[in-house]
């Protein structure tokens, strides 16, 4: 496809590289987007994605949707018809949801309009991956009591649902839709979303194609009437995109999007794909214009920071505080401890523990390294390799960074129960395989892919490489052996420690990871969780103290070490 060699690389790497830096768009001008003249009418999106804390990050100082109920109230002073936009990824896997499955995020989204009982008509949720992360057929009446007990719009415009004995499918609330068209603004504006396909729960019969789905709804939205289309997509950047491009006229106006955990801002062809922070860190406000004339519509974007800037609704924040003290109380006694005991310290640490999303899911961290450490550590020099394996194979490790989710950074000191916890929303059982060189560069090549903060990104132990944003490479592929650092050769035999995610593709996409299978395994270990648990409590009265150490060598980073070797 064109888009892949051209437009991808030009049009939206630059913008995705300037957005995970952290810059933002301009602001919009007073009148909307752009100077309005007459005729033109504007109506104004709010929009969040990704959301697995309804209390926020770094204690509280970040996010936290009584923030987005503040800032939404703010808005909708200059546009009382405002459209709130959460673009998939609400029920799971927030650490509270293992609790209450979901519930305690239903309960504070119903507030945002700041009537809980009410339906709020202006509202709309995609579903996302995580929607679907209990997946036994069982669980389809879980994820539709979690809709019905919405009280605001959700989409499911490619997923079919599996059909239960009346001939009605599993998972049907009646505030389910597949389009709709909503006036704001004076504008007729339609919606319809789109599910990403990299988890297939046994409830759901099969996705449908993005392009044609989309297709398919935008031309039965303008033939219904609707003047501007959004599409409110839990898709990857790259997917978005190549829906624009390859519908042009014929796809929607305005992509709404989630998945990618970063704010990020695309133009295809005068249409715009925008996304925020995962947790509701940034919250992504659109002003969209229809010219008097016809046309595309302007758009005009920005981020506004949810910080203690901004005041938290009293209501929302006492919900939070409330379903904060029960999860604190129902954990507790599930693990046989007092109440408190998720703030308890179980290890310390000397130094900044570096875990915020835009660095743990793009660069090498102190963290990163630590954990991948922990791995290596059931399977080094242990001397108990199964049958067939052969003594002194060099060992790695590499785990995604989608397993590593707490997206915040941790303060030198206390190290507590619950900041384990967030950081493994899974288990992460380990997988001890055999593969060989060529294999080992192909991993490498998956992580450093479409870099702008993916999941997908790898933390290492045991071996370098050098990563290449501009070119997309990884090269000078490095084991890191007792004897020193040497080139990896494409036929040799190596040990590699992961999780069982990366290897087994009945747990889901491996996020990519597809060169690796479960006919690779060798052996399994213990669940990485635990063994940094154990790592904690095991350190020295100091604490741990990681450091950043060359493993991935990048040159946005050139001032630090390099362990990376060439031929």
């Amino acid at each position: 496809m064109p888009w892949k060699r051209t437009h991808r690389a030009v049009a939206v790497l630059v913008v995705l590289a300037a957005a995970a830096l952290g810059c933002r768009t301009a602001a919009p001008a007073a009148g909307g987007a752009g100077a309005a003249a007459a005729g033109e009418r504007t109506f104004a999106i709010l929009a969040i994605n990704d959301v697995y804390r309804i209390e926020g990050v770094d204690g509280g100082r970040r996010g936290h949707l009584a923030r987005l109920r503040t800032l939404r109230a703010r808005f909708e002073e200059r546009y009382p018809d405002l459209l709130l936009l959460h673009a998939g990824d609400a029920l799971f896997p927030s650490f509270a949801s293992r609790t209450f499955d979901g519930a305690q995020m239903i309960d504070v989204l119903n507030s945002l309009d700041g009537d809980a009982a009410a339906f709020d008509p202006r509202m709309f949720a995609t579903l996302g991956n995580h929607e679907f992360d209990q997946d036994d057929l069982a669980d389809a009446a879980l994820l539709d009591d979690r809709i019905e007990e919405s009280a605001f719009w959700w989409f499911a415009s490619n997923v079919r649902f599996v059909s239960g004995e009346t001939g009605l499918p599993l998972v049907a609330g009646h505030n389910l839709l597949t389009r709709t068209i909503v006036a704001a603004g004076g504008v007729r504006v339609g919606l319809f979303g789109l599910t990403i396909d990299n988890k297939h729960p046994a409830y759901v019969e099969s996705f449908a194609d993005y392009a044609a789905t989309a297709r398919e709804q935008t031309a039965a939205l303008r033939e219904a009437g609707a003047e501007v289309v959004v599409a409110l997509t839990h898709l990857d950047q790259q997917q978005d995109a190549e829906i624009l491009f390859e519908l042009q006229g014929a796809g929607p106006d305005l992509v709404i999007g989630g998945h990618d955990h970063s704010k990020q801002a695309a133009e295809v062809d005068g249409r715009w794909i925008l996304k925020a922070d995962a947790d509701a860190v940034t919250a992504t406000v659109v002003e969209v214009t229809v010219p008097a004339g016809g046309g595309l519509p302007r758009v005009a974007h920005r981020w506004v920071e949810l910080d203690d800037t901004l005041p938290l609704d009293p209501a929302v924040a006492a919900q939070v505080e409330s379903w904060g003290d029960l999860h604190d109380r129902l954990f507790c006694a599930a693990a046989n401890q007092p109440p408190g005991c998720l703030a308890v310290e179980i290890g310390r640490t000397a130094v900044e523990l570096v875990a915020e999303e835009l660095e743990i899911r793009r660069f090498e961290t102190n963290l990163g390294n630590w954990v991948a450490d922990r791995m290596l550590e059931p399977f080094d020099e242990t001397g108990e390799l199964p049958e067939g394996v052969p003594a002194g194979l060099p060992l790695v490790a590499f785990v995604n960074s989608g397993s590593l989710r707490l997206n915040q950074d941790v303060a030198p000191g206390p190290v507590t129960r619950q900041t384990i916890e967030e950081l493994f929303a899974y288990p992460a059982p380990l997988q001890l395989i055999e593969i060989d060189g060529a294999t080992l560069d192909q991993v490498a090549s998956r992580a450093v892919e479409g870099w702008s903060g993916g999941g997908w990104w790898l933390q290492i132990a045991g071996w370098a490489f050098r990563h290449d944003p501009q070119a997309g490479t990884a090269t000078d592929l490095t084991l890191l052996t007792p004897d020193g650092p040497r080139p990896v050769a494409d036929d040799e035999r190596i040990l590699a420690v992961t999780q069982r995610y990366l290897v087994d593709p009945n747990m889901g996409d491996q996020d990519g990871y597809d060169m690796l299978g479960m006919r690779q395994v060798v052996a399994e270990g213990p669940d990485l969780k635990q063994l940094v648990i154990d790592a904690l409590g095991e350190a020295i009265s100091g604490g741990i103290a990681p450091q950043v150490e060359g493993r991935i060598c990048n040159p946005v980073r050139d001032e630090l070490p390099c362990l990376a070797v060439g031929e």
